[in-house]
């Protein structure tokens, strides 16, 4: 279901419009163009200034403003280096105010892989759909956004047994493993899984929405794909594999996906005990 939309103020308006053109000429995907484009209008919303005006202190008083969390905060500071960038590059500034604005440092995350324990409650307590968005996060380890656009034409009937193909960030595949009755269902859908009330697929707020109101509080779906990411590894020990199903660009990300399997952490016990 589409998301209404606020537009940037009228005197930001062209410059963000020609700026979103060059990030669909540069091949970005139409969900990474509309998250800049929410991004870069809120900005212009919040310093109500032309945007050939806007310096640099303007730009950094403005984000020490925001309660954001360090993710949100690193998104921002992104898309504003891009579009003033783009104006400097385009002939329509001589500088880019964004250039100063400091880098963001992110505490390194934690793996929190949702409990099996926690999964079969929400796959017991889910509607018929909320249990198909529950299997494809914690049996395929698909994004929120990869959840609400599988179609049934993304399924692939192979020797060893069905396969999805995935579009992920920056509209790159990837071809996970799913199991065969996962795979009918969503071959029986004919088009979208998950059909939006108009046209196209649901979003991904709509998603997110259906799997919090059945896991368990502190259990958000992003802890789905950490479980999948965990159980792979415990049956592989093949990190790059794990990276390669998850569709990570490098195996430093996908650390922060995997916890220790408890049994190589009692098998590390077991070896430093002292015998009595």
């Amino acid at each position: 279901m589409a998301m209404k939309q606020t537009q940037p103020p009228a005197q930001w308006r062209e410059d963000i419009t020609d700026w979103l053109g060059s990030l669909k000429a540069a091949g970005l995907s139409v969900e990474t163009i509309r998250c800049r484009r929410c991004k870069m209008t809120h900005i212009a919303r919040g310093l109500d200034t032309p945007p050939g005006e806007v310096t640099g202190e303007q730009l950094v008083r403005w984000m020490a403003a925001q309660d954001w969390r360090p993710e949100t905060r690193k998104g921002y500071r992104n898309t504003a280096n891009s579009f003033f960038s783009w104006m400097q590059q385009a002939g329509r500034r001589d500088d880019n105010p964004a250039s100063i604005l400091p880098r963001v440092r992110r505490p390194k995350p934690h793996p929190r892989p949702c409990p099996d324990r926690h999964i079969r409650q929400a796959l017991h307590d889910a509607t018929p759909v909320e249990r198909l968005m529950l299997r494809l996060g914690a049996e395929a380890g698909l994004r929120l956004s990869e959840i609400a656009s599988v179609r049934s034409d993304d399924v692939l009937a192979m020797p060893d047994g069905a396969m999805l193909v995935v579009r992920g960030k920056g509209d790159k595949q990837r071809i996970v493993p799913i199991d065969g009755d996962l795979a009918d269902t969503i071959i029986a859908a004919g088009g979208w899984l998950f059909p939006g009330r108009w046209s196209g697929h649901v979003e991904k707020s709509y998603v997110s929405r259906h799997l919090r109101r059945v896991l368990p509080d502190g259990w958000g779906p992003h802890t789905l794909r950490h479980r999948y990411a965990t159980t792979v590894y415990e049956a592989t020990h093949d990190l790059l594999l794990v990276s390669r199903l998850l569709g990570h660009a490098s195996v430093e990300t996908t650390q922060i996906y995997v916890a220790m399997p408890d049994s190589r952490l009692r098998a590390g016990m077991d070896a430093v005990r002292l015998a009595v």
